[in-house]
């Protein structure tokens, strides 16, 4: 329905959230969801995480005010849950740079960090090994190998903590890379004060590669992001 009627299904977010988990957390007609999600902390991510995902599959395609309208009902979702859970179970499985991203701007405390994909960047001895293993002939990370595609392409380009920024973006999958590069930024900047712009563009840089410094300008004049004051 997010692809054939995303109007309509947009609206219905939540309510198939909720459903889905009573339906998972139901035997022999006892609905044990309240107890279970009281002693958790919250929900399996299994149900959320398929929820999010299959609305971060249609999130790029959807104009500014239904992004708003979709960006509401997620975080209907993770308002309700404790941000630590949200930080360690929630956002890390969540694929899609845009959607993460305003995610995040909305709820800085809701961002996953890098953790889990620097682990993974310390697996490996050369990019070349890297990519073989994770990511695929289309320039996607094959999903049983990382949780949040868009965490994994950050780590990768983060100067801190990886050497590989150059020969991911030679392999990564062009649309793919865009989204990412958007998100990035998106996360970087939709906050700064203008008092400000000048610093973080130059911790900017001295971060990111060159490929993506070359394009923060037009990035960031574009300010194709969330406005986070509507989510206050």
């Amino acid at each position: 329905m997010l692809k054939d009627n995303p109007n309509k299904a947009i609206d219905m977010i939540f309510a198939v959230y909720n459903k889905a988990l009573d339906d998972a957390y139901t035997e022999d007609g006892k609905n044990v969801r309240a107890f279970i999600e009281s002693v958790a902390g919250g929900p399996h991510e299994a149900v959320p995480c398929a929820i999010y995902n299959a609305v971060g599959e249609i999130y790029p395609y959807l104009d500014r005010s239904q992004k708003d309208r979709a960006l509401k009902q997620i975080l209907k979702i993770l308002d309700l849950i404790n941000y630590i859970y949200v930080q360690n179970i929630h956002t890390p499985f969540i694929r899609e740079p845009l959607l993460l991203s305003d995610i995040s701007i909305c709820r800085l405390i809701y961002w996953p960090g890098l953790d889990e994909c620097i682990k993974l960047i310390n697996k490996y001895q050369s990019f070349e090994e890297l990519k073989t293993e994770t990511i695929d002939e289309r320039g996607i990370f094959r999903r049983n190998y990382v949780l949040s595609d868009f965490v994994a392409a950050t780590a990768l380009m983060h100067g801190k903590y990886s050497k590989w920024a150059e020969d991911y973006i030679d392999v990564a999958n062009p649309n793919f890379l865009d989204r990412v590069f958007k998100g990035i930024v998106a996360v970087d900047f939709a906050r700064v004060s203008q008092d400000k712009l000048e610093d973080r563009i130059k911790e900017f840089k001295d971060v990111w590669p060159n490929k993506l410094c070359q394009n923060l300008d037009s990035i960031r004049l574009e300010r194709d992001w969330v406005d986070y004051t509507k989510f206050i």
